[in-house]
């Protein structure tokens, strides 16, 4: 899958920061994130939290389909909720959400083994 790729997503923040004529110290200030974390994603050293993501994204004026993921093909009324949930959540949520897909991707590489 592109979209699980920090690589990738480090590089399409970055050349959506660098067309916007961005440093990475204003983007970070933009987006309430320290630049050494903003410079950690751009160049995949490490995944953005969820809502770091969504600020970034928004900033930047960029979508899910820039990272490979096809929205509109997958019509799934559970993705919906979810994804409504994030949109809507506060930090105090967001920060909730974060922690709870973070230990689902742990829980589902226990069980791939």
């Amino acid at each position: 899958m592109i979209y699980d790729d920090k690589k990738f997503i480090g590089s399409v923040i970055k050349n959506a920061r660098k067309q916007a004529k961005l440093t990475q110290e204003e983007l970070s200030e933009k987006v309430d994130m320290t630049d050494k974390n903003l410079g950690n994603i751009e160049n995949g050293r490490q995944f953005p939290q969820v809502n770091n993501f969504l600020r970034l994204i928004s900033e930047l004026n960029i979508s899910l389909e820039d990272f490979g993921v096809d929205i509109h093909r997958k019509n799934n009324p559970k993705r919906e909720t979810i994804l409504n949930k994030i949109f809507s959540a506060n930090e105090e949520e967001l920060e909730l959400y974060n922690i709870l897909l973070s230990s689902a991707d742990k829980i589902k590489t226990i069980y791939k083994k």
